[in-house]
């Protein structure tokens, strides 16, 4: 069966997706009448939105109206919305560079829009959020979300994939139970073409909880086609097709064709495989009819399907008829799909040569920036030289003394350095002991029980022959058997651990190496933590992950950000250790660390975050500079952060932010490029 199901394109949204269908007739009354732009531009985007699901020309003639009034009055937030609109219907028309230029367009103005302001459009709901802010996510998730739609008809699944997990964050930071809901059926629908059927079945059922609970039940039909066919490849036709016409009905119900055409096409497929003529004959027919009054890409298929159904029931005059017009239309579709992808991939082409001609001006300003900042430096040197050369004899005593001074600063920095390198290493032993102790742990307690049982069978085995309990004796040989294997278990555990460690610590030569972020940042802050553990046993704190699993391998010099993760789990644990201390009962202290991967900006990264004491503002601007601390003397060098500094920018070109609140929390931003 699975061989004939072919994967239609499902969903998507209108256009930020959560308009309410409204009947063209009283938005035309609507349109007619009205006299201020910012009506217009609403009826003209309600009416293009209904037609998107009946007639793509008939949509980008209103669209392209809507976007006109947009450009008028300046709304680029309002172009950004309508243009992705635009482009989402020209994938469908098989327009892939026309829409690629749209989506870009889009994000450009969606991304560059100021945060304050607004959403001027009335009659749309998605300017209902409370804050602006929460308005221009929404945006982005619905752009984000139909450009998964482009890179699918192009092929390129890892970007479809990467923009349905970018819109889906996004979402969820906005608070949008919809737009979550339906990028989790888009990535389900991705799950099931890479054949990962119990994950794809785990979205859409997600997605259909979230359908019902909020009411919004556009796209219902497309969720219970694609569990329709979930069912099918795993064999449960009768389930599959009570939901692929649940979904049929769905899809009628709420006048959303395009998916109805889907269901239509899964139906006839399934009763041509089961040779049923007559239900095949009825399901091709009923698609033809709706891609016919779509003006649908797919009409090559519909007349191969009625093709198929007409040969089955022995009717060949016909069968011939729709065989000849499918070559015919699929000749045509061909030549419109090739050239269409050929002049999307010079499009693309061109946009990563003007990206890096970008690039290249962006780094020559910054050496002429550099350039001039060194001239002016080493002019200001002169002049120093100058008057330092001048006042030489009277100053020799000063300067020697000066000299002495920097010398034993010297001195101290070094030592300081090293303190900070033996603090780190041993907090570092004090986590590995803690972890390597709990096999251990398993080990000598399995022995110990072993022994006992040794013992016991020993005992046994000296018994007079019709004393022995042999029943016993079995027992306890397989429960040796077992132990033995969690002995060995547990001590390839602990062997697991010291080599990890080992590659950790082992003298590199400090160049990079293809580095897997969230297994590092996992591994330090369990160190980190039980390191504390070793020298507190009363301290305790919830440690919450969260990890990109899309995050790719960084290039990395490994020992270098494996101190910048063990300075930054340290202060964290450091500051809700000493909130602790002061807070009052309820307080838990809590650690967390998430991963983020921004594959439009080429980076990724992590963030360090703890509800611990907070940083003053006063003392904000200070914390990367050396030898500042808040801690006790004695406790801190004052070099933890200004090295996690260097480390970061000067050694690996990447940037390191904090946000904090004092007295609330403290997040540290680390971002590297890929």
């Amino acid at each position: 069966m699975r061989k004939y199901i072919k994967i239609l394109f499902l969903l998507l949204i209108p256009m930020l997706g959560m308009a309410q269908q409204q009947y063209p007739d009283s938005l035309k009354w609507v349109l007619k009448t009205a006299h201020a732009d910012s009506t217009r531009y609403s009826a003209l985007n309600g009416i293009g939105e209904y037609y998107v699901e009946l007639n793509a020309d008939s949509a980008l003639s209103y669209l392209n109206q809507a976007l006109a009034v947009a450009q008028k009055n300046g709304r680029e937030i309002n172009e950004a919305a309508t243009l992705s609109r635009v482009a989402y219907v020209l994938v469908y028309k098989g327009k892939y560079p026309e829409s690629l230029a749209c989506f870009q367009k889009a994000l450009k103005f969606a991304q560059d829009t100021a945060i304050a302001k607004t959403i001027w459009n009335p009659n749309m709901p998605w300017i209902q959020y409370s804050t602006p802010q929460k308005n221009r996510l929404t945006i982005l998730a619905a752009i984000h979300l139909l450009y998964s739609i482009l890179m699918r008809a192009t092929k390129d699944i890892d970007q479809e994939i990467s923009q349905l997990k970018i819109s889906r964050v996004l979402a969820e930071k906005a608070g949008d139970e919809n737009f979550t809901g339906i990028a989790n059926m888009n990535l389900g629908r991705v799950y099931f073409t890479l054949d990962r059927l119990d994950s794809a079945l785990v979205l859409e059922k997600n997605a259909e909880e979230i359908s019902k609970k909020t009411h919004y039940r556009k796209y219902l039909g497309s969720v219970y086609a694609l569990i329709g066919m979930i069912y099918l490849k795993k064999g449960n036709n009768s389930l599959a097709l009570q939901y692929i016409h649940k979904g049929l009905r769905t899809s009628i119900e709420q006048k959303t064709f395009s998916l109805a055409d889907n269901n239509y096409k899964l139906l006839t497929t399934y009763y041509l495989s089961e040779k049923q003529k007559d239900s095949s004959l009825y399901y091709s027919r009923k698609r033809l009819e709706i891609v016919n009054a779509r003006n649908s890409n797919d009409l090559d298929e519909a007349y191969e399907d009625l093709y198929h159904s007409y040969k089955l029931t022995g009717n060949t005059d016909s069968a011939y008829k729709y065989q000849g017009l499918a070559l015919a239309a699929k000749d045509k579709k061909y030549d419109t799909t090739v050239k269409s992808l050929t002049d999307f991939q010079r499009l693309s082409y061109k946009a990563q040569l003007r990206a890096q001609e970008l690039e290249k001006e962006r780094a020559a300003a910054q050496t002429r920036v550099r350039t001039y900042v060194l001239l002016a430096v080493i002019g200001v040197f002169m002049l120093l030289a100058a008057i330092f050369y001048g006042n030489n004899r009277q100053k020799k005593k000063a300067n020697k003394v000066l000299e002495n001074t920097l010398a034993n600063l010297k001195t101290t920095q070094t030592q300081l350095i090293q303190s900070e390198k033996m603090a780190s290493l041993g907090e570092l032993t004090a986590g590995i002991a803690h972890e390597i102790q709990n096999p251990l742990n398993f080990v000598n307690n399995f022995s110990e029980v072993n022994k006992e049982m040794l013992e016991e069978l020993k005992a046994e085995s000296e018994k007079p022959k019709a004393e022995r309990d042999e029943q016993l004796e079995i027992e306890l040989i397989n429960d040796l058997i077992e132990n033995e294997g969690k002995i060995n278990h547990h001590g390839k555990r602990a062997d697991s651990i010291v080599k990890g460690m080992l590659e950790h610590s082992r003298s590199r030569s400090g160049q990079k190496e293809l580095t897997d972020i969230n297994a590092m940042a996992d591994e330090y802050m369990r160190l980190s933590y039980h390191g504390l553990r070793s020298k507190d046993k009363s301290f305790n704190s919830e440690l919450v992950t969260h990890f990109d699993p899309s995050l790719p391998k960084i290039e990395v010099i490994q020992q270098d950000i494996g101190r910048v993760l063990l300075n930054l789990f340290n202060n964290a644990f450091y500051a809700v250790n000493q909130k602790k201390k002061t807070a009052v009962e309820h307080y838990k202290p809590t650690v967390g660390v998430e991963t983020f991967f921004l594959p439009l900006q080429g980076v990724g990264g992590l963030k360090v975050r703890d509800n611990g004491v907070g940083i003053p503002d006063a003392i904000k601007d200070k914390i990367m500079q050396p030898f500042f601390t808040t801690k006790p003397t004695g406790e801190g060098t004052g070099l933890g952060l200004s090295l996690t500094y260097d480390m970061v920018v000067k050694g690996h070109g990447g940037k390191i932010d904090v946000n904090t609140k004092e007295g609330e929390f403290t997040e540290f931003i680390v971002t590297l490029p890929l």
